[in-house]
């Protein structure tokens, strides 16, 4: 197989793989958003962004199969046992074996590190997210608590500087329980 075949092949496959990698970086930016948002109490926000979130993490998966379609194309291409189903790693080191003067190897290999980056990073960015959205939620259930420890019926009895006890008031409840 000529290496001149190759070259549209690997170039579609690098080109998936900069999509990839721009899409991990927009889905990193649009967590950073969330947190953001979840730092300034900006609560209308988080549903929007994580639709958005949602939506890339859509792209990201349609990209995956196109890489893999691509992949599966350049193991044809290059003659390989498909049942081997060989990594972008082994794509890599028979691309360097057959066309050594070749930058596509190279450029494989940028383009793989690039994805494994941003992905990570992502995923770094997702964890803090995670984290901050759980703490906030347990935040939340704790202060419902204490609003509804605070409305419980009391004795009504108002206890002076003095120490003696008078007769309270009505009940003045935080929370609406009618409605």
């Amino acid at each position: 197989m000529s290496f001149k075949r190759l070259t549209p092949v690997t170039d579609k496959l690098v080109e998936t793989l900069s999509e990839k990698a721009d899409a991990f970086e927009k889905l990193e930016s649009l967590f950073e958003q969330q947190l953001d948002a979840l730092r300034n109490g900006e609560t209308d926000a988080l549903g929007p962004l994580a639709t958005e979130a949602q939506d890339c993490t859509d792209t990201i998966d349609d990209l995956r199969q196109t890489y893999q379609r691509q992949a599966r194309l350049l193991i044809r291409m290059l003659e390989l046992e498909e049942e081997e189903d060989p990594s972008l790693e082994t794509l890599i080191e028979v691309l360097e074996q057959r066309a050594p003067s070749a930058e596509a190897s190279t450029r494989l290999a940028e383009a793989r590190a690039a994805v494994l980056e941003r992905a990570e990073s992502a995923q770094r960015t997702n964890d803090t997210l995670q984290f901050a959205l759980e703490y906030a939620a347990g935040l939340n259930h704790e202060l419902l608590a204490a609003v509804q420890q605070a409305a419980v019926d009391t004795d009504r009895r108002t206890y002076t500087a003095d120490g003696t006890a008078e007769s309270g008031g009505g009940e003045h409840s935080l929370v609406n329980t009618i409605g």
